[in-house]
């Protein structure tokens, strides 16, 4: 009876788990502030409170100060001459001349009209130099209804300057967009400065976008002509033996691999940013089916085998010259 006694002891202890013993303190994992002791005259470091959140949406609320929720308006420089600047402020973008802009100012004149007139938009040249223009009255509306009781409901109506500041040297400039006037017809679409900056930017991001359509066509046509161009034996300004061509350079770029094949060079890598093919040659040999067809075998460069550099480099005169060394 002893026996039986002492042996339910056992299991009511086994089934209550830990719970008939002294249970560890848990370990306190709350992080704490440690305050550190600064000497005079260093600087003093940013302390956690800087970052603290509030313990409530309303928080913000009863500050004064509402957080922005929407994304950041971007300026896109979609275009291969546009660029921007770091720590830009405004609504700008810079604009550099290459092969397919020519003179950059005329460019960037003729892509303005061309962009405002298929937006039905009067733009208006304000000075003698061409520099400084402004937009008629734009007016947006939003949709409502559906199907046959569709309608367009004006909105607001907009107006732009745009203003061009080339540099001394002529190759680049750059282009502003400020918001003049806008008037709202429905109550509450006052624009405040965040809208503001974001109207700007969607208008040159716009103007951006027409560049950018410009440059792809003047390049589509410019590689429709090279079959009509050649390339000629000539000399580099170092005095070495060179081909001279008179298309752009980004175009010979671009077209050279495609008669790689033809040449019996191999292409192993390339930098752009120097505009160099890494190639390797291999001589031709005239092979099975030219021999039994009396076919003359292919047509071999006076190099030897190896592994050479192909280097474009462009003149003042805007004659692209292959050297291959």
């Amino acid at each position: 009876m002893q026996k039986w006694a002492q042996g339910c002891v056992a299991v009511s202890v086994l089934l209550s788990g830990c719970a008939v013993f002294d249970k560890t303190p848990a370990e306190n994992n709350d992080a704490r502030q440690v305050t550190l002791r600064i000497p005079a005259g260093m600087a003093v470091p940013n302390q956690p409170s800087a970052f603290d959140i509030p313990a409530s949406p309303t928080a913000a609320v009863n500050s004064g100060t509402l957080a922005d929720k929407r994304s950041p308006t971007l300026i896109l420089a979609t275009a291969s001459s546009s660029r921007l600047e770091e720590e830009e402020k405004l609504a700008r973008v810079w604009f550099e001349r290459n092969d397919y802009t020519g003179d950059i100012k005329p460019f960037i004149n003729e892509q303005l009209q061309q962009f405002f007139a298929g937006q039905q938009v009067t733009l208006t040249q304000v000075d003698a130099e061409g520099l400084r223009y402004e937009t008629a009255w734009i007016t947006r509306s939003r949709s409502s209804g559906f199907w046959f009781w569709k309608a367009e409901n004006a909105v607001d109506q907009v107006r732009y300057a745009i203003e061009l500041a080339p540099r001394p040297h002529g190759r680049s400039l750059s282009m502003t967009v400020t918001l003049l006037e806008h008037q709202y017809f429905v109550p509450g679409e006052q624009l405040n400065a965040v809208d503001v900056k974001a109207n700007e930017v969607n208008m040159l991001n716009r103007v951006i976008n027409q560049v950018a359509i410009a440059e792809a066509k003047v390049a589509r046509e410019l590689r429709a002509q090279v079959a009509e161009v050649s390339l000629e034996p000539g000399m580099d300004q170092a005095g070495n033996p060179a081909l001279v061509t008179s298309q752009p350079l980004d175009v010979t770029w671009s077209q050279l691999e495609l008669l790689f094949g033809e040449l019996d060079l191999t292409v192993t890598d390339f930098d752009r940013s120097v505009f160099t093919y890494f190639v390797n040659y291999t001589t031709p040999e005239r092979g099975f089916w030219r021999t039994v067809t009396f076919r003359a075998a292919p047509v071999s460069l006076p190099l030897a085998e190896g592994e050479y550099q192909i280097v474009l480099s462009r003149l003042p005169d805007r004659i692209t010259r292959p050297f291959l060394g």
